[in-house]
């Protein structure tokens, strides 16, 4: 049977640490605005610096709606690195003289997504998130064409730009908490289960999905699950339960990538040891970094940019420009206010 909290049937949430599961779903027509005001309700000094963070955030996002996209990447960068600093503020990390994190070798920048390379620093704003994200700190460098491989909201274009590299991702549907009693020990077990969809063929499926997730077959019923589980004893309050889901969610929310939209489209990430471009960080981490890129472009080498604009990468770079800066809100908006935030009239 399904898991409900309050009477409420409890789906997968978006936050990767501070998912609430007793909070209803916000309906509201600007994340922006939402986050702006659950800031101000908070007290203490924190909340005021990530508040100023996060209004100048919008503010740069305002400004990317009007710009035309030889300028659009600067603003949309800085959009994405003061709502960084806005979630980052609210855990006790010092936003003074920080560093961006992430840089880039401007002299030997070419514009070619296969050459161009990325480093994470190991420090500044970048590595803070990555630290609260639970990721790999140490000094990496990666290439642009990997980046953006690995970013679920422009795979598909990606993919089709470059029709030679395999999918990554493999859509989901019906994604929910199962539970079941254990009668032996007085409890209830509980797991996240899903179905893949239908056009997908199970067999070749299970040969490239991770480990930590397995196959189950039910009579007429086949679904896919994590095998990590967690439980609460017969008679736990709601609160309590809420609260071990809160723990179990911030270990398994990994496992699982959503594109932003009226509703969430949940996905998981194939698992082929044998492809080198696949890059084990979240979509944020990885967003940061190919803005920071195309933000020094369009600062510093607008003839590099130029020519990227006039080669076969236009479109996907047009696409990650106005796809990913509303992706990345969206998901930053969880993570500060560990809800859900969707459209009026349009929730899951």
């Amino acid at each position: 049977m399904e898991l409900k909290i309050n009477n409420r049937k409890v789906r997968l949430l978006k936050s990767h640490k501070s998912a609430d599961y007793e909070y209803k779903t916000v309906l509201s027509y600007s994340s922006f605005k939402y986050v702006e005001l659950w800031l101000r309700s908070q007290k203490g000094k924190k909340y005021e610096n990530a508040l100023f963070y996060w209004k100048q955030a919008y503010t740069f996002e305002r400004a990317s709606e009007k710009l035309p996209i030889e300028a659009k990447p600067l603003t949309a960068y800085y959009c994405i690195m003061n709502a960084t600093k806005a979630l980052l503020s609210i855990h006790g990390v010092s936003m003074v003289n920080i560093c961006h994190g992430v840089s880039a070798s401007r002299q030997n920048t070419c514009g070619s997504i296969r050459q161009d390379e990325i480093i994470y620093t190991g420090s500044g704003v970048l590595f803070e998130l990555s630290k609260y994200l639970g990721e790999p700190l140490n000094k990496a460098s990666y290439k642009v064409f990997d980046l953006l491989y690995n970013i679920p909201c422009i795979h598909r274009t990606f993919t089709i730009t470059y029709s030679d590299m395999p999918d990554l991702f493999i859509p989901i549907n019906n994604v929910y908490y199962e539970v079941f009693k254990n009668v032996p020990h007085n409890r209830f077990d509980s797991y996240i289960r899903f179905n893949i969809c239908q056009r997908y063929n199970i067999n070749q499926i299970i040969r490239n999905i991770h480990n930590s997730i397995e196959k189950v077959s039910k009579e007429r019923d086949c679904f896919f699950r994590l095998k990590a589980r967690w439980s609460y004893p017969v008679g736990a309050k709601q609160h309590d339960i809420a609260m071990r889901i809160n723990q179990y969610h911030s270990k398994i929310r990994k496992y699982f990538y959503y594109i932003s939209g009226t509703t969430p489209l949940w996905y998981v990430k194939k698992y082929l040891p044998r492809n080198s471009h696949i890059i084990d960080r979240h979509s944020l981490t990885l967003i940061y970094g190919v803005m920071h890129w195309l933000s020094e472009l369009v600062r510093y080498s607008p003839d590099v940019f130029d020519k990227v604009m006039n080669s076969r990468l236009n479109w996907l770079i047009q696409e990650f420009v106005n796809m990913a800066l509303p992706q990345f809100i969206d998901e930053i908006s969880s993570e500060i206010t560990g809800a859900d935030i969707l459209c009026p009239g349009l929730r899951s």
